[in-house]
C-alpha cells in the first residue's frame, strides 16, 4: 500500500479549529491516516499522511468548512516510513 504525505498551508488557528477539523477529516476520508497542524507555524502547516494523492479533495473539505487552504508539496513514503526521492535534472 502507498503512502502519502501532503502539506498544505491553512487558516486553522486555534486548538479547537484544529481538533474539529481533523476529528471531521478522519469521518470523511478512510484514505486519511494521521493529520495534524503545527499552530506555532505562521502557516499553520496542515501534514497529512493517506493511502492517496487526495489532495484537491482536502482543499474542498477545507474550503466548505471556511478555511482558506493552499497546496504546498506531496511526497510518497516507503514502507519505513522516509520520503521517496524524485531524482533532480538540472
Amino acid at each position: 500500500m502507498k503512502k502519502y504525505v501532503l502539506i498544505f498551508k491553512t487558516s486553522i488557528r486555534t486548538i479547537l479549529e484544529r481538533s474539529h477539523l481533523i476529528a471531521k477529516l478522519y469521518q470523511v476520508s478512510k484514505d486519511v491516516k494521521f493529520a495534524t497542524v503545527d499552530l506555532d507555524d505562521e502557516d499553520f502547516i496542515l501534514r497529512i499522511e493517506s493511502t492517496q494523492r487526495n489532495e484537491d479533495f482536502i482543499s474542498r473539505f477545507l474550503h466548505l468548512e471556511g478555511h482558506q487552504v493552499a497546496f504546498l508539496a506531496a511526497f510518497e513514503k516507503d514502507e519505513q516510513g522516509r520520503p521517496l526521492l524524485q531524482p533532480a535534472y538540472y
